[in-house]
């Protein structure tokens, strides 16, 4: 693995700081307004105290709105626009096919499962316990939350919020800032 600046502090980073441990990485420093009591690494409130040289970003703050995913996509877009890397992490327990497409910036959490030919655009979420079969394609800054489930073929947007347990239904498409939520499903038109 290798050493991460975690971009927020908050919930999302826990899950994030967890599996970066048990793939043998290192925080090296964080970027927050406020220090976290639970995280012993160099705490920067700016973005220009780190550099490239300080290791490879990751998006430690969650999104529960797509006005809130956009600015977490041009936070991570900022800092690859300096030059920074911003490796996939993959927790040890998700699967992910090997014809699967990853982009940069992408979380995928403990338990979710990626599929054939599936594409996660950049800055995804896929958190835990979460699904996207075969042939679709998640749009950049998405959040699919715990347990949602996108089934094949299916398109979602840019910067949606795919609720805790939903369903997007086989070949949908779903449109860029759609707010899905909590246990329900997504038939399209």
């Amino acid at each position: 693995m290798s050493d991460f600046i975690l971009l927020g502090a908050g919930g999302h980073a826990k899950a994030l700081v967890e599996a970066i441990a048990e793939l043998e990485g290192t925080i090296v420093a964080y970027i927050d307004p406020q220090p976290a009591d639970w995280l012993n690494v160099r705490h920067e409130t700016e973005e220009t105290a780190v550099s490239p040289e300080d290791g490879s970003v990751i998006t430690g703050i969650g999104g529960l709105s797509p006005t809130k995913l956009q600015k977490r996509l041009e936070m991570l877009d900022r800092f690859l626009t300096r030059r920074f890397t911003a490796n996939a992490l993959i927790h040890p327990t998700a699967h992910v096919s090997a014809s699967a497409v990853l982009a940069v910036g992408v979380s995928i959490l403990a338990g979710a499962v990626i599929q054939p030919e599936a594409k996660i655009g950049r800055g995804v979420i896929i958190n835990t316990n979460a699904t996207v079969e075969h042939d679709s394609v998640v749009g950049c800054g998405t959040h699919i939350a715990p347990g949602a489930i996108v089934l094949g073929d299916c398109r979602i947007g840019e910067c949606c919020f795919i609720g805790a347990g939903a369903i997007v239904f086989q070949g949908r498409s779903v449109p860029d800032g759609t707010f899905l939520p909590a246990l329900s499903s997504y038939t399209g038109d």
